[in-house]
């Protein structure tokens, strides 16, 4: 038992004592425990040495790791155990030096530094893995919860072992983030800012290849926090429209984490003039991608305009002479990263994290067309392509996809980011048609929605505007409804059976 946060500690004590359970302690929480009326051993008899260096050695020893780590299941490890004289210790409770009250205090480098616990990580990693034979508790509020199964079962059950373990790599987790965030920020370089000016900001990087923050950064200023949220959006889309036609040249424009524009074309002309007209307004300081080499054309396409970063596999020689004349322009060289693997994303929330796998090219579902004029094969491609832009905007969106007569694709307009999808439809698509109308060619359009229509009422609105094709993942209790609205109108319907909400 070694633990900073002593609350409930006597309690636990005394009830371990009262199970005849062999306590071996430290420091503060050995006084601590002796003076609430339970005796315990020193940690020194199971090391064999003394604390050293003002505490900073204590529980780090061979003699405790093996005792933690050894498989009681394993006749070699016990053989093993048995001839250098390890014990087995079964429970480990442990919490760490209070690293983040220290650093909210502002505590001065020196200070902070102590209070990264060395030991106490150790202890808990050692014994969670271990967690066949070895229960860890590293928090007060599991306390009364090991107790009470202890009474009814007779000690810790393996599924609650497992628990623990589980628990206890949160906690390693976090106490890292922890340093590893205040760390970054006091002794390497932080972002300028966070979100805005007021914020503070600090990457923290895998530094794995093929990754984004392990881009080559041929020039360019320091990437600001929203320049990186901005290039992960666009790096993700275009490594998905890479991996539904790798043999197509893609671009993608992205403005606060959206794609406001995206082409792809099969032909030798570029795709960028394309995906930039898709929406010109929005692309003023956005953040562009490509699944090529940028040409000289397109890098002078580029400098012509205002933009923040460009992520492209390769640049001509031409094309990095263009660029040098805009020296603030952030130029990273990326290829198209296959994302068939399980990456996991994270989101705060207060206290915690949540953690999921990404929404990613690939995901499968039952594809159906339950209207009476069926999904046209010949569209089949180009919702797939509509499908991959969908899923990197922001809930509610609708997207309006067209594939021209010579098989190309692109992004004609999309209403994103709003509390019911069909405001979506009404405030962002139907005003925008009004700007293309010359390129809107129902018969080749596809509208695609990235979650289930509630309601026939976007069906409605859809067909006012003309939309003659819709993509959605159905699954609303309303789906008969959406239909039947579907073919009054004469439209085709696919649904995909994958939903892409994104928030």
């Amino acid at each position: 038992m070694s633990v900073s946060d002593k609350a409930g500690l006597a309690e636990l004590g005394q009830f371990l004592k009262s199970k005849d359970v062999e306590i071996y302690s430290s420091g503060g929480t050995l006084k601590f425990l002796e003076q609430a009326g339970v005796k315990c051993l020193p940690v020194e008899k199971l090391t064999g040495n003394p604390e050293a260096f003002d505490g900073r050695m204590k529980t780090l020893s061979f003699e405790i790791s093996s005792a933690l780590l050894f498989r009681r299941n394993s006749e070699a490890d016990l053989t093993q155990a048995r001839k250098l004289g390890i014990e087995p210790l079964d429970l480990v409770v442990v919490n760490f030096y209070p690293f983040e009250q220290a650093a909210a205090q502002n505590s001065n480098d020196a200070e902070l530094i102590e209070q990264i616990d060395i030991g106490g990580p150790t202890l808990v990693r050692a014994a969670a893995k271990n967690s066949d034979s070895v229960a860890c508790v590293c928090s007060p509020d599991q306390y009364k919860a090991v107790m009470n199964e202890w009474n009814e079962q007779g000690g810790i059950s393996h599924p609650t072992r497992k628990q623990l373990a589980a628990r206890t790599f949160e906690a390693v987790a976090f106490y890292d983030l922890a340093i590893a965030t205040e760390l970054s920020e006091r002794f390497s370089e932080p972002l300028r800012y966070g979100e805005n000016p007021h914020q503070k900001g600090v990457l923290l990087s895998r530094r794995e290849p093929g990754r984004l923050t392990s881009a080559f950064v041929i020039q360019g200023k320091e990437l600001s926090y929203n320049n990186w949220l901005d290039s992960d959006a666009a790096f993700a889309l275009i490594s998905d429209l890479h991996a539904i036609a790798p043999e197509a040249s893609s671009c993608v424009v992205i403005k606060h984490a959206n794609p406001c524009g995206v082409a792809t074309t099969f032909q030798k002309h570029s795709p960028l003039p394309t995906a930039w007209d898709c929406d010109p307004v929005s692309a003023f300081g956005s953040v562009i991608a490509l699944n090529k080499m940028l040409t000289t054309e397109e890098a002078q396409f580029l400098v012509e305009r205002f933009i923040e970063v460009i992520i492209a596999p390769d640049f001509s020689e031409g094309a990095l002479a263009l660029l040098q004349t805009k020296p603030n322009v952030r130029v990273l060289k990326l290829a198209p990263r296959d994302r068939s693997s399980r990456d996991w994303e994270f989101r705060t929330v207060d206290g915690g994290l949540l953690a999921q796998t990404r929404d990613r090219h690939g995901t499968s579902g039952e594809r159906r067309s339950p209207t009476e004029l069926k999904f046209p094969e010949k569209l089949l491609k180009v919702a797939e392509f509509g499908e991959a832009v969908i899923r990197t905007q922001k809930s509610n969106a609708v997207a309006l996809v067209t594939v021209d007569d010579q098989g190309d694709y692109r992004l004609l307009s999309s209403g994103v980011g709003q509390p019911n999808r069909l405001d979506c439809l009404r405030l962002l698509i139907a005003e925008r048609i009004k700007s293309f109308a010359g390129q809107f060619d129902p018969e080749n359009t596809v509208l695609i929605s990235e979650a289930f229509f509630p309601f026939r009422d976007s069906i409605d609105e859809a067909a006012r505007l003309g939309v003659r094709h819709i993509v959605q993942p159905g699954g609303s209790i309303k789906d008969k409804d959406v239909t039947a609205a579907c073919n009054e109108y004469e439209i085709s319907m696919l649904m995909t059976g994958v939903r892409s909400f994104k928030h």
